[in-house]
């Protein structure tokens, strides 16, 4: 079995690079550029960043040029860049999406406007550009081990019960089918119980159609409420998916011990996906755990895929990154 897939891996990348004008006017007539450091591509190992300045380009007599560099150190990747460059001060934006190649300059302006008060390049003896924006690439990764599983007798019993040809119970998605024992899905799921006695039309016709999961996640879910062991692989993506179907259908036991997974793999590139998943499928640990991450990066690190975020949350988090924690003490008379 092929175990491999591909992802796209991105980076979120940020600079803001301060250049006093006593430095611009050092390197004017030098040709000598003015850059920042090179910065960690934080999630994909060996690539690293910068952006910078030629007073007077050498190559472009009289003229100042902006560029931005990647630098990979290990093997050639296909990165994909997208990124702003932009002084507030000038009203200066530069847009650029770059497929292939690893670095790029641009004309800002003639040696003579950068100097130019008017122009408010420089403001308060310094020059300020910023870069925000997100580096791709693709990565083959292994496909994860889902969950580890148990052989004790209860677990024996279910798998031993899958391996049955008496299923009484068919689950549809995507115009395709699963079947299962009523006994099983009611013993692990209190909604199935609930549906099978209460004379639904599902309970008289011994089938059920999901329409708000794939029919890859459902039969990934009723697998795994007989053994974990007959569901050895599963995405991330799909992790998040059955936390969700778990939770819509409490079952409760095989939720938790996902959600415990899932908080074991929290990290930069899969905190916001978890932070959804955890939003839809009310897995609180999880969310807390997946806030306290957040709080921690917002200090310290990028995070890949902030956009996706639930806006709600997201403007809570960023609201709470104002508040002042403290330890309480006593004020003594």
């Amino acid at each position: 079995m092929d175990t491999a897939v591909t992802r796209k891996l991105k980076c979120p990348i940020a600079i803001e690079l301060i250049i006093p004008e006593d430095k611009l006017n050092e390197e004017k007539n030098s040709g000598n550029g003015l850059f920042s450091k090179w910065f960690d591509a934080s999630n994909i190992p060996g690539v690293e960043y910068r952006i910078g300045i030629y007073p007077t380009d050498p190559e472009h007599e009289g003229e100042t040029w902006i560029y931005f560099e990647i630098l990979s150190l290990k093997n050639k990747l296909n990165i994909d860049s997208v990124f702003n460059i932009t002084i507030k001060s000038a009203n200066y934006v530069l847009r650029k999406h770059l497929t292939s190649d690893f670095y790029i300059g641009e004309k800002l302006c003639t040696t003579e406007e950068l100097f130019d008060p008017a122009k408010r390049f420089i403001v308060d003896g310094e020059m300020t550009i910023n870069m925000n924006g997100i580096l791709t690439i693709e990565k083959e990764a292994e496909n994860e081990i889902l969950l580890e599983f148990d052989d004790n007798f209860d677990s024996k019993l279910c798998l031993a019960l899958w391996e049955q040809e008496n299923k009484d119970f068919a689950i549809s998605a995507d115009g395709k089918e699963i079947h299962a024992h009523k006994s099983v899905l009611a013993a692990r799921s209190p909604v199935f119980s609930r549906m099978f006695e209460s004379g639904m039309k599902e309970a008289k016709e011994n089938k059920v159609d999901i329409q708000d999961f794939t029919f890859d996640i459902v039969e990934k879910a009723i697998k795994l409420c007989y053994h974990l062991s007959l569901v050895p692989y599963s995405t991330l993506e799909e992790k998040t998916k059955l936390l969700q179907f778990f939770e819509k259908y409490d079952i409760q036991p095989l939720k938790d011990v996902l959600e415990k997974y899932l908080i074991s793999v929290i990290n930069e590139i899969t905190v916001c996906r978890l932070t959804n998943a955890a939003l839809l499928s009310n897995a609180t640990t999880l969310e807390m755990k997946c806030t306290k991450f957040l709080k921690t990066c917002l200090k310290t690190k990028p995070i890949a895929d902030f956009d996706i975020l639930d806006k709600d949350f997201a403007l809570n988090l960023l609201k709470d990154a104002f508040c002042h924690v403290s330890e309480c003490e006593i004020d003594l008379y």
